[in-house]
């Protein structure tokens, strides 16, 4: 069957080819008039002050068992001063939740968290603040009929009070997005100004309205650093879940931009507070960016990726049993 495959593509090559080339230039009719005026090319100035930046980054691992979902989640914070880069804060927790109920969602919930909290907790360190992610994918988009307070009164930076609820998974969920809400309000509240969420996908078709993401249009049709017109967004007060944090969210204006730092590197998405900003946040970045992506961001994610090994070495410790038989289908082992 594999040979098969293989002599189609071969036979196939040309016309594939000159299929996506085609389906390339009729995008390029379609989006040339709006690239002329929504990308804007940008020559940043050079001998930029250097700036104190944090930079916050979590990871996890989770392994389903017949019992329930096993889990390990870590985040850090570096701060770069132009030079070096100093591990500042750190945040580790193993646990276990029962399957199902949105448990890997749980998961990533607990990570984002502990990220928003070595932001809140470190943030005065900093000129600049940069967060891995969307703002709008860490408000998310959860509906309740009644918003939540819980959370708003016990808040701390140091633990994660809504694990503390074992009896209901549903309520645990539920307070875990208020307490992400509720720190992202107070971040706001405290360092609105230096805020930068920053992330690498993006499937927004705003700009542009093409079935293709408005980043795959920019990545091949433009050259160069530069950055899109800030787009104005607005956090509707329906998806934040905790009740103190809709006082600062609630209709909050914030602005989005896609940005390229280095004339090689790929489109990055900035999401901030303050429009006026924007062209400071690139003159900083593109300065120490690494292949278009911020140095410090990079340092921190390489920190906190749990990789296969370190994936296998967990299960080891765990008592978990290795699969043996590679190519039996996982639901049977």
């Amino acid at each position: 069957m594999i040979s098969r495959l293989y002599n189609e593509i071969l036979e196939n090559k040309q016309r594939i080819l000159v299929s996506t080339a085609e389906l390339k230039n009729q995008l390029f009719a379609m989006v040339k008039e709006k690239l002329d005026t929504k990308w804007i090319t940008y020559l940043p100035p050079t001998n930029i002050p250097s700036k104190n930046i944090l930079a916050i980054d979590g990871g996890m691992w989770s392994k389903e068992t017949r019992s329930g979902v096993v889990f390990i989640v870590d985040a850090e914070a570096v701060l770069y001063d132009g030079r070096n880069i100093k591990r500042v804060d750190d945040k580790v927790l193993i646990d276990a939740f029962r399957p199902g109920n949105h448990a890997k969602e749980r998961i990533s919930l607990v990570m984002q968290l502990m990220e928003l909290q070595l932001a809140i907790k470190n943030g005065d360190k900093a000129d600049l603040i940069l967060l891995d992610g969307s703002l709008a994918k860490k408000i998310g988009r959860h509906k309740v009929t009644e918003k939540i307070s819980d959370i708003d009164d016990i808040f701390t930076v140091d633990d994660i009070i809504s694990l503390k609820e074992r009896e209901s998974e549903e309520k645990m969920h539920k307070l875990l997005v208020a307490e992400n809400h509720y720190a992202i309000s107070l971040l706001i509240e405290k360092y609105r100004e230096k805020l930068l969420f920053i992330s690498k996908n993006s499937k927004s078709s705003d700009i542009f309205g093409q079935p293709y993401s408005d980043v795959v249009v920019l990545e091949l049709f433009t050259q160069g650093i530069g950055y899109t017109q800030p787009m104005e967004k607005t956090i509707e007060d329906k998806y934040v879940v905790s009740k103190k944090a809709s006082r600062i969210m609630s209709n909050l204006k914030f602005y989005t931009s896609l940005v390229r730092l280095d004339k090689d590197g790929r489109i990055l998405k900035f999401d901030f507070f303050e429009r006026g900003k924007l062209l400071e946040f690139i003159n900083t970045l593109a300065a120490i960016s690494v292949r278009g992506y911020p140095y410090p961001l990079l340092e921190v994610h390489k920190d906190v990726r749990i990789s296969r090994d370190d994936a296998k070495r967990v299960m080891k410790l765990l008592g978990f049993k290795p699969k043996q038989e590679e190519w039996w289908p996982s639901q049977f082992l």
